[in-house]
């Protein structure tokens, strides 16, 4: 019996690794960054066929799920948590909006090791202030060099959530 050594390049085998997701921080971390000392009311809901062919016909923002992770903010706004394809991985983050539809601000809670240039504080601040509409993902905030698919990901994930916030809460949920 011959026994052959496979010398596979090293390269190779980065580039068809999975990437791993780390956590950057936790769901409780990151909701007490954003609204601290609030208290938050959960405030899920689905939706419809119309408005989830609506994001991504009209609004040309991609959307992974018609299910939508929200919460009240007892001093105002509204918490969303979603998630966006990143390369290899999937980018979990949070995002605070105001009741008149504009981001206080952004958490990045997971990405994949090596991208998460996106959580730099510099770059999260970008989002604060901008509101829903059409505009466009990879002009509206600064690339992040290597990690320009995260940046217009999450990008295009937070301009969904302004749409959404604005314009499909479910009446049952609305302040």
């Amino acid at each position: 019996m011959h026994a052959r050594l496979l010398l596979v390049p090293a390269t190779a085998v980065a580039i068809s690794a999975p990437a791993v997701g780390m956590q950057l921080q936790s769901l409780e971390a990151a909701q007490l960054r954003l609204c601290p000392g609030a208290t938050l009311t959960p405030a899920d809901f689905r939706l419809t066929d119309d408005q989830y062919e609506q994001l991504k016909g009209e609004f040309h923002v991609p959307v992974m799920r018609p299910a939508v992770k929200a919460w009240r903010v007892s001093t105002g706004g509204w918490l969303f948590l979603d998630q966006v394809y990143g390369l290899n991985d999937v980018i979990t983050y949070l995002v605070a909006i105001s009741d008149d539809s504009k981001v206080r601000g952004i958490e990045i809670l997971v990405c994949s090791e090596g991208f998460c240039g996106i959580a730099a504080p510099e770059w999260r601040a970008e989002f604060v202030g901008k509101t829903p509409g059409n505009w466009n993902p990879p002009e509206a905030v600064t690339n992040v060099s290597g990690a320009s698919l995260y940046t217009v990901n999450v990008t295009e994930g937070v301009k969904k959530l302004l749409i959404i916030q604005a314009r499909f809460l479910p009446p049952s949920i609305r302040p």
